[in-house]
């Protein structure tokens, strides 16, 4: 296996077959690891598996130092170093962090062979081996770091309320239980336990004045922590819409077909086009189903079964737009004959686009009669349609 192709298989988009195969074993490891882990601190387990959970564990420490190893290797390949000579562009990723991070992950078996005692405890960092392939942990940085401001906001408001809290508790019980109550410091634990809504019940107060203050402490902490969720919610859905239109406007901006009809349009469709990945073997549409969308391909290949012998499609075609012209059922069935990553388009905004947008209707009409130009009854069905949408 080259360089790039190990790169590939160890990137966790990579749409391909060995790639997924690779994420599956991955987080079988990684589930696998934690669980010797555990099952090491309880006695009857230790006892009566203490070989088979040492095996176990050093099997696991071994693929992650495998792992390391072929990320560096691999590391020239990455987006940004491939200027850099090899060497260079494989030190820049040891010294990043999810090299550190990866070396890190690497360690626990050599340390329970130096310290003899294995499993090692410190393998509890293999649980975030998961974080690289969770998009939604990686977003969530950029989430908390554009709405730092309003949340040390909100932060401060906490902050304020729970020491006014304390101090008013502290006035209001002193007097009838000076245990829990005989300091503001002393107060805070009430007044934290109170405004985070836990409740305990260690540290009740005694006087109808303190039971109203903690049921307005109560009630504050609940809008607090409303505030917060809002707050963080609002970001990150921001962020997924930005991420999957930045993920959409580079699937359309590689697809032939979309080069050349303007930035501006280009973000339009993106924001209206789905992505779809399809395995290989995977059926897309069926011949007699109801068209209601129709599909561009980005990478990959489909095959269209058509008679006297299929025809098969590739990167920049389209398909799936004959049942949106004419509004009768698909006309074929198409399947995934390669591992493809397809953009869809919905009936509803493909009618639209063509309504607001003569060029590209034109363009699709023109590549739709020239594709279908050596299939006859195709031909003979499509033409009219084609047609009458012509602008006049």
């Amino acid at each position: 296996m080259d360089r790039r192709a190990l790169y590939h298989l160890l990137e966790p988009d990579s749409p391909g077959r060995e790639a997924r195969l690779f994420r599956l074993v991955h987080h079988l490891v990684v589930a696998a690891g934690i669980a010797i882990m555990l099952a090491e601190t309880v006695p009857a387990l230790h006892d009566d598996y203490e070989l088979l959970l040492d095996f176990a564990f050093y099997v696991a420490a071994a693929f992650f130092a495998a792992e390391y190893v072929l990320r560096l290797i691999a590391a020239p390949e990455a987006p940004g170093f491939e200027h850099y000579r090899p060497w260079r562009a494989r030190l820049y990723w040891a010294a990043s962090l999810p090299g550190v991070f990866d070396l890190v992950a690497a360690t626990p078996g050599p340390i329970a062979l130096a310290q003899h005692n294995a499993p090692s405890l410190f393998a509890c960092v293999w649980i975030f081996k998961y974080v690289r392939y969770s998009p939604g942990l990686a977003s969530l940085e950029r989430v908390v770091s554009h709405a730092r401001n309003a949340l040390l906001s909100v932060l401060l408001g906490f902050a304020i309320v729970l020491l006014v809290a304390a101090s008013l508790a502290y006035l209001l019980e002193r007097g009838a239980n000076p245990e829990a109550f005989g300091s503001i410091p002393a107060a805070l634990w009430w007044a934290i336990v109170t405004l985070t809504t836990t409740g305990y019940g260690d540290v009740v107060p005694q006087t109808v004045a303190g039971r109203m203050l903690a049921g307005v402490v109560m009630v504050s902490g609940i809008l607090v922590f409303a505030l917060w969720a809002s707050i963080l919610a609002t970001g990150y859905a921001e962020e997924v819409r930005r991420r999957e239109f930045l993920r959409t406007w580079e699937l359309v901006a590689k697809v032939p077909f979309f080069r050349n009809i303007g930035a501006g349009l280009i973000a339009e469709v993106a924001q209206l086009l789905r992505r779809r990945d399809y395995p290989e073997g995977t059926g897309i549409v069926r011949r007699g189903e109801r068209g209601d969308c129709m599909f561009f391909i980005v990478d990959g290949e489909v095959e269209i079964e058509l008679q006297p012998q299929p025809l098969y499609l590739g990167p920049g075609n389209f398909f799936g737009e004959v049942a949106l012209l004419t509004r009768a059922p698909r006309n074929a069935t198409v399947s995934a004959s390669k591992p493809c990553t397809l953009l869809l388009l919905d009936i509803v905004d493909f009618h639209r686009l063509l309504a607001h947008h003569p060029e590209l209707a034109r363009a699709i009409r023109e590549e739709a009669g020239r594709r279908l130009g050596s299939l006859a009854p195709a031909r003979e069905v499509v033409a009219p349609v084609l047609a009458e949408d012509e602008p006049t």
